[in-house]
């Protein structure tokens, strides 16, 4: 199963890199690129695009830290809850009562 499982993450790998060739080969047009403050100097259209791609999920993971970080906080809180009255019932079904004389 670890042999089909890598052997199709390397077929994926592949295909996306003969992916990003083929787009990088396709788009190789010349294109300045004018931010609002600033003028970027002409550059290949796959080049921008690509960029632009790896900005986007750089900035989209950084925005879901604060909330990733919150909810393992309350994972490791609600885990720590479960494991303190795990003991609790287990020290509660081990007590032995003793008959009333």
């Amino acid at each position: 199963m670890k042999l089909i499982k890598s052997l199709f993450t390397l077929v994926l790998v592949l295909a996306l890199l003969l992916l990003g060739i083929w787009f990088t080969l396709r788009n190789q047009q010349p294109v300045p690129l004018d931010l609002l403050f600033l003028k970027l100097p002409e550059n290949s259209l796959a080049l921008w695009l690509i960029l632009s791609l790896i900005t986007g999920l750089v900035l989209g993971v950084l925005l879901m830290l604060p909330r990733f970080a919150s909810h393992k906080a309350k994972l490791l809180s609600q885990e720590r809850q479960l494991k303190q009255q795990k003991e609790e019932l287990h020290k509660l079904r081990t007590l032995t009562f003793k008959a009333p004389e």
